[in-house]
C-alpha cells in the first residue's frame, strides 16, 4: 500500500465549503483501537458490510486502495435500481487520513452527473470527502468525516445517511 509521505500534505485541503454549499462535518468515537477503525476503509469485503445507510447495501465493491486507485461501490435498495459512487484515492496516511474524491455512479461504474442519477440539487461535478482518524487511548478512536459538495438543502439528509453508515460499521467492528 503506498502511502503520503508527507503526512502534512493534504491536511486542510477540501476541507473547505463550495459554492453550492457549506462543508459538511461528522464526528463520532469508537470503542476500538485506530488501526481496526482504520483497516474497516481498506478492503472491498469490510466496505460492502457497513457502507450505505439503513435498507441500502453494496452489492459490488472494487477497489484499489493506494493513492491513485479508483473505488466503485454499486448501491442496491431503491426501486430506481442501481447505481453509486466512484472514487479516487487521494491521499492515504496509515491509521490517520484518507482523501477521495466522490462521484455519482452508473450501476458499471462510469462517473455521471447528479441529474442523471436524478439526484435534486446543484452538486459540483466532483465532490470530495476526507475520513480522519484519531487514537483515543489504546482501546479507543476519533473518527471525523469532512465532505464537499452536498448542497445545503440536503445536508441533513446526508448527515442521517452517514450516521447510519456508521452505525452499521459500529455493528461491523463490535464483530470482528
Amino acid at each position: 500500500m503506498q502511502t503520503s509521505h508527507d503526512s502534512q500534505k493534504q491536511q486542510g485541503v477540501h476541507k473547505n465549503s463550495t459554492s453550492q454549499s457549506k462543508l459538511l462535518e461528522l464526528e463520532r468515537q469508537f470503542n476500538v483501537p485506530v488501526e481496526e477503525l482504520y483497516q474497516a476503509f481498506t478492503t472491498s469485503e469490510a466496505i460492502k458490510i457497513w457502507w450505505w445507510p439503513k435498507d441500502l447495501y453494496a452489492d459490488r465493491v472494487d477497489m484499489d486502495f493506494r493513492e491513485g486507485g479508483k473505488m466503485f461501490i454499486n448501491m442496491k435498495g431503491y426501486d430506481k435500481g442501481g447505481g453509486g459512487m466512484v472514487s479516487h484515492f487521494e491521499e492515504i496516511v496509515e491509521n490517520q487520513r484518507i482523501v477521495m474524491t466522490d462521484q455519482f455512479s452508473d450501476e458499471n461504474g462510469n462517473a455521471i452527473s447528479a441529474q442523471q442519477a436524478q439526484m435534486p440539487g446543484v452538486w459540483p461535478e466532483k465532490g470530495y470527502i476526507t475520513f480522519e482518524f484519531e487514537a483515543v487511548g489504546e482501546a479507543a478512536s476519533r473518527f471525523k468525516l469532512s465532505q464537499e459538495g452536498v448542497p445545503n438543502e440536503l445536508q441533513e439528509d446526508c448527515i442521517q445517511g452517514w450516521s447510519q453508515s456508521l452505525d452499521k460499521l459500529q455493528r461491523y467492528l463490535e464483530q470482528q
